[in-house]
């Protein structure tokens, strides 16, 4: 079970590393992520504007561990490779809120926006929440709020957050349908509903589903992370 959720967003810096940035991200990154303790599952999209990763977590004290601390202060070789490609960066961890639907759906709409109310907030999400999915406007909808005090530098990907006004909190949302359109249709009808909410008009982006991986699907070593891989990592070399 998933009680939080960590979403991040990038792009890449140049369009030829962008083989080599999917092939890292799909086979190593990800993987290695998701066989943390505390991780559940780990979902990679890609849209026009760049990628989106989410991951599942049993609660947000997995990004506390030490487990955790290691992979950002030591990474592999490729990891350490692939860090300065990284633009555009954004990285929100954030406590559940709503859920609503069981299907996973191809097409994503990601939403970010700041409110004053979380708990009010969180009732109106859970309700229109719960409509679109029963009027098939969506498959399944997720939408959680980052704490304030995670909201701070973080060491990779070179994002600084703006120090929040006192009682602002982002919340993301996440709305998945079976294809595109559809699924901005409905998270545009959800948007419309929560607009009394949000401080500013949510931020959209369309993603569309590349991979997912299970902690329960990797062979997991008896202790430490699971091995780099070198042997792919040498094949993009000269990239």
């Amino acid at each position: 079970m998933s009680a939080a959720f960590l979403a991040l967003w990038n792009d890449i810096d140049r369009p030829e590393a962008r083989a080599e940035y999917e092939a890292w991200h799909a086979f190593e990154h990800v993987p290695e992520r998701v066989g943390l303790p505390g991780f559940v599952y780990g979902y990679r999209y890609v849209g026009a504007s760049g990628y989106f990763t989410l991951y599942g977590l049993e609660s947000l004290a997995a990004l506390d561990s030490a487990e955790y601390a290691d992979v950002i202060a030591n990474p592999t070789p490729w990891s350490a490779r692939m860090r300065p490609r990284l633009s555009a960066f954004m990285r929100r961890p954030c406590r559940l809120q709503v859920q609503a639907g069981v299907s996973c759906g191809a097409a994503l709409t990601t939403l970010k926006a700041v409110t004053t109310d979380v708990q009010a907030w969180a009732a109106q999400a859970a309700r229109w929440a719960g409509q679109a999915v029963q009027q098939r406007l969506l498959l399944r909808v997720t939408a959680g709020a980052a704490p304030v005090e995670r909201s701070l530098y973080y060491p990779v990907g070179g994002e600084r957050i703006a120090e929040q006004a006192q009682g602002e909190v982002t919340v993301v949302m996440l709305a998945e349908h079976l294809d595109g359109p559809t699924c901005a249709q409905g998270a545009q009808w959800w948007a419309d509903r929560m607009q009394a909410h949000h401080l500013e008009k949510p931020t959209q982006q369309a993603f569309a589903l590349q991979t997912r991986v299970y902690r329960s699907q990797l062979a997991l070593p008896a202790s430490g992370r699971l091995p780099p891989l070198m042997e792919l990592m040498a094949g993009y070399a000269d990239c």
